[in-house]
């Protein structure tokens, strides 16, 4: 694993309550685990804060303008490694949206979708693998 991955996180479950739905994003074959779904987010650069590195995420990734205070807190995780590598740090924030929407997809994503938690694919990257693993989804649209 590359030193990136255990640098810490923030990913947001984007939920659209009309609907039922779940906003992901493809990844593109221009990034790692190309062709795995993954919720929207990513690293926190250094002297980030979560909701600050969300924000931003969001905006590259999806051309999203979200302003912090917008953002509900949903769960922090601490994942171990035990290959002795550092402790990452996993933020997650829900955002509920009226409706379903396009996101402007970056190079990172080739693809979006919105999913019911019944139907969602089968393949993941790390952290919407964990979110779903731990139940983020249903308690994203409980909050």
């Amino acid at each position: 694993m590359d030193k990136g991955y255990s640098q810490p996180g923030a990913w947001a479950v984007i939920y659209c309550a009309a609907t039922g739905k779940f906003l992901m994003g493809k990844r593109s074959s221009k990034v790692n685990k190309s062709g795995a779904w993954n919720l929207f987010g990513g690293r926190i650069d250094s002297g980030e804060r979560p909701r600050e590195a969300l924000v931003r995420e969001l905006g590259e990734e999806a051309g999203l303008s979200i302003k912090p205070r917008h953002l509900a807190k949903l769960h922090t995780l601490t994942r171990r490694f035990n290959s002795g590598q550092n402790d990452r740090d996993m933020h997650y924030f829900v955002i509920k949206a009226e409706r379903e929407f396009s996101p402007r997809l970056n190079r990172e994503h080739s693809d979006f979708r919105w999913f019911t938690a019944k139907q969602l694919p089968s393949r993941f990257n790390g952290p919407t693998s964990i979110a779903i693993k731990k139940g983020l989804l249903e308690k994203a649209a409980s909050h």
